[in-house]
């Protein structure tokens, strides 16, 4: 598929689901960076200035609604879109993160890969 002109930040410490993510929207045209902890995060998302931003919760360093506290008091990041994307699947969590700022909360093991990927195209608008 063509290059559709869009960054994604998968801000992921498994590997495997980073890859699986990467390989699936690199088809879809869209460019990934991916990031491996909570910790250096922020600063990527800063530096890279993704249109969008896949998060997990649990992460090394930091926790996702760090990094959620930090992006959105950045005027200059605090726009891009986030989703997070976790296993963490109580309402107490999801309401945290959808109160500082994440866009969307989908549950890793409740949607498909693809269901990921085409709510990512929607953001997106690809």
């Amino acid at each position: 598929m063509d290059d559709c002109g869009k960054k994604v930040m998968i801000v992921e410490d498994d590997e495997h689901i980073s890859s699986v993510y990467e390989m699936k929207l690199s088809k879809e045209g869209i460019h990934t960076v991916c990031v491996k902890d909570g910790g250096s995060a922020a600063g990527a998302i800063f530096q890279e200035k993704p249109d969008l931003i896949i998060l997990d919760i649990m992460l090394p360093e930091k926790d996702g609604f760090e990094v959620i506290k930090e992006v959105k008091q950045n005027a200059e990041i605090a726009n891009i879109p986030i989703i997070v994307l976790s296993n963490l699947g109580q309402c107490p969590d999801q309401e945290r993160a959808l109160a500082l700022g994440a866009n969307e909360y989908i549950i890793k093991i409740s949607c498909s890969t693809q269901e990921v990927v085409s709510k990512i195209k929607e953001y997106l608008g690809a």
